[in-house]
C-alpha cells in the first residue's frame, strides 16, 4: 500500500499539472470507488467545471481543493494516480476506473487492480473531521512530547505507528524501517519506551519518511509515481522484506514475524 512518502511524491508530481486548471470532464466506471460517499454519477457531476485551487496531502489521502468542496482520493492497496498528456504517458487499460480530463491538455487517470481505493467529495470545511487522521509526522507539531503522550497506552509500538487516527501516513514499510533505526523492537509495549527511545524513534520516523520521499518511494509491488516510474527507496531498506539476510549493523539474520496480521521485520540483536 502506498504510504506517506509515495503519496507525497505523487502529489508533488501532480501539483504543476493540475493547479489552477479546470476539470473539463470526469468519468468513473467502478462503483466501489465512490462507496464512502455518493455514486459515480454524483461525483462526476460535482467535478465537472471545477478548478483545482490546491492539492495537498493528509496522511495517505490526496485532497484536491475545489472551492466549497474537496475531492478526496485514497489509493488503497494497489491504486495509482497517473498523468498523461494528450500524446504521451499512460494509456488506460482494464484496471483504469476513472479519468479526469483537464482544460488545455492532460488527463489524470485512476488505476487500481484490487479496487480497494476511494474517490469521494466532501465539503471543504469538514475534510479534517471526516477523515479523522492523526498528527502529521513531518510537521513541526509532531514533537517528542506529542509522541510520548501517544505512547501512554497498552498498544505495541508498531501498532501505534500504524494507527492512522494517532499518526497519519505511516504504514508497514516505514514503521519497520523507523523502528530498526531507533533500535526499538516492534513487539514492545509503547508505554515501555524510555524518554531517550521516544526521542530516537521520533527522529527515525522523520528521517526514514524524508528519505523515502527523496528516493521517490518504495516500489515493492504496484507503486508507481504520477509518470509511471518506480521508486528507488526499496533498494535502501534495512529490514523490510530482508528476512533471512544479515543485519547491516551486526550481521544477525533479520527475522520476520506476523504482528497484528501484518508482516513485521526486525533485527533480534539490534532492536531491544
Amino acid at each position: 500500500m502506498p504510504e506517506l512518502p509515495e503519496v507525497e511524491v505523487i502529489r508533488r508530481d501532480l501539483v504543476d499539472q493540475v493547479l489552477g486548471r479546470r476539470i473539463q470532464s470526469a468519468k468513473i466506471t467502478e462503483p466501489r470507488l465512490t462507496r464512502r460517499r455518493g455514486t459515480p454519477h454524483e461525483v462526476e457531476a460535482a467535478l465537472i467545471g471545477r478548478r483545482v485551487r490546491a492539492l495537498r496531502r493528509r496522511g495517505k489521502f490526496f485532497i484536491f481543493e475545489l472551492g466549497q468542496d474537496s475531492l478526496v482520493v485514497r489509493l488503497g492497496m494497489t491504486g495509482q494516480l497517473l498523468w498523461s498528456g494528450n500524446d504521451d504517458g499512460f494509456r488506460p487499460d482494464q484496471y483504469t476506473h476513472a479519468a479526469l480530463v483537464f482544460d488545455g491538455r492532460g488527463t489524470l487517470y485512476y488505476r487500481d487492480i484490487r479496487k480497494f481505493g476511494e474517490m469521494f467529495i466532501l465539503p471543504a470545511g469538514s475534510v479534517e473531521r471526516r477523515l479523522g487522521v492523526g498528527v502529521e509526522p513531518l510537521d513541526a507539531q509532531f514533537t517528542v512530547e506529542v509522541l510520548r503522550d501517544l505512547c501512554q497506552g497498552s498498544a505495541r509500538i508498531k501498532a501505534l505507528l500504524l494507527n492512522q487516527r494517532k499518526i497519519a501516513g505511516i504504514g508497514n514499510i516505514y514503521a519497520d524501517e523507523a523502528l530498526f533505526r531507533a533500535r526499538v523492537r516492534p513487539t514492545r509495549r509503547a508505554a515501555s519506551l524510555r524518554q531517550d527511545e521516544i526521542r530516537a524513534l521520533r527522529r527515525a520516523i522523520r528521517q526514514v519518511l524524508e528519505a523515502g520521499i527523496r528516493h521517490r518511494g518504495s516500489s515493492i509491488s504496484n507503486y508507481r509515481d504520477a509518470c509511471g516510474r518506480v521508486g528507488r527507496f526499496g533498494a535502501l531498506h534495512r529490514v523490510y522484506h530482508r528476512h533471512g539476510q544479515p543485519c547491516c549493523r551486526c550481521g544477525t539474520l533479520i527475522r520476520r514475524i506476523v504482528l497484528g496480521q501484518r508482516s513485521t521485520h526486525f533485527c533480534p540483536t539490534c532492536q531491544r
